[in-house]
């Protein structure tokens, strides 16, 4: 039986959307989430009881506090193993331990350029086989220090809390639709390296030609705003008060809204893979000339052809012949479930 050393989960970031995938993880962990917002601190203790949630001033949050009171950071940011011991060398030599750190990616998607880089992190949890491949064809999964197979610990946390989040998506967010009539989420991802982000382009489209029997919830990434702060809040006034129309903003539950979508449109956002578990009808924006894996479970739609969506949507509905490709890439993804406990302790065993 391997000794469990102290681990405590980081944000240091304040990503909205790290919460999801840093509470989950922490909760099965049965250690603290450190918050230096308080705002996400809220949020947390909302909408993850089980949580362990903690707030601490920003100022407090210095690496001789960490190391001081903790054996093993959980984080969703990038650290590099040999810069990250570069920078806690120092202090390990003061208090006569090594500082591990376990990456929990922020989801998978098919964009290798950023979960390429988990190979350089200390321990990186990796959900299954398609995370590997994709790693063994950029030719970085020698480089993998220490990883632990995960499985899709959310959504089996999801199933587990079914009626309480159930309750949630009822209360918030279908309660502010006037109809209630099939839901359509948008899930586009950020301005990324690759300028994947569909909505500054395809937003007009979507939102004007809406129809009426179908109600949308746009699930906005967290860094958009970021991305053309006029345009961004210039979508947002347009459309807000459609009674349609929902944008989500600071909302850090996912599979929750997936158990409420009826089709599903998005880009290469990782809430794509996701929405597999659900297997319903999935529509891609392509703005690049790229052919992701996850195109593959659904219809592709261009530029040339946004003027033109929900006419190829309802041309394509149902989708059935597409059932049995998002069930392998699905398993392919993320594999079986794995229990809470045996995650632990494969965790417990790569700290060691």
């Amino acid at each position: 039986m391997h000794i469990e050393k102290k681990g405590i989960g980081i944000n240091p970031s304040s990503l909205t959307h790290y919460i999801d995938h840093l509470a989950v993880i922490c909760i099965i962990m049965d250690i603290p989430l450190l918050f230096i917002d308080e705002e996400d601190f809220i949020l947390a203790k909302k909408y993850y009881p089980e949580l362990k949630a903690e707030w601490a001033a920003y100022e407090e949050l210095t690496p001789e506090y960490l190391i001081a009171r903790y054996d093993v950071l959980y984080m969703s940011d990038l650290w590099d193993r040999h810069t990250f011991h570069e920078k806690y060398a120092p202090l390990e030599k003061q208090y006569k331990k090594q500082l591990r750190h376990v990456h929990c990616p922020h989801g998978f998607s098919d964009k290798a350029f950023y979960l390429r880089k988990c190979a350089n992190e200390d321990i990186t949890l990796i959900y299954g086989q398609n995370m590997c491949d994709m790693l063994k064809k950029e030719g970085v999964f020698e480089q993998l220090n220490q990883y632990v197979i995960t499985g899709n610990y959310r959504y089996t946390y999801f199933k587990k809390h079914r009626s309480f989040f159930d309750k949630i998506v009822k209360d918030e967010i279908l309660s502010k639709f006037e109809k209630q009539q099939p839901l359509i989420l948008y899930a586009p991802t950020w301005l990324d390296l690759e300028e994947s982000t569909t909505f500054f382009d395809a937003a007009s489209f979507l939102l004007d030609n809406l129809p009426d029997h179908y109600n949308m919830l746009v699930k906005l990434h967290p860094r958009l705003e970021l991305d053309d702060v006029a345009l961004y809040y210039q979508i947002l006034g347009k459309y807000e008060l459609k009674k349609n129309i929902l944008f989500l903003k600071d909302f850090p539950l996912v599979f929750p809204i997936l158990a409420y979508t009826d089709i599903y449109i998005g880009d290469t956002s990782s809430v794509g893979y996701d929405f597999l578990a659900f297997n319903k009808p999935m529509f891609f924006l392509n703005k690049q000339p790229q052919n992701p894996t996850l195109f593959q479970c659904g219809t592709v739609i261009t530029p040339a052809d946004y003027h033109n969506l929900y006419k190829i949507i309802a041309s394509q509905l149902p989708q059935n012949q597409l059932s049995p490709i998002r069930s392998q890439l699905y398993e392919y993804t993320f594999g079986p479930e794995i229990p809470f406990e045996q995650i632990k302790q494969n965790i417990i065993q790569a700290c060691t």
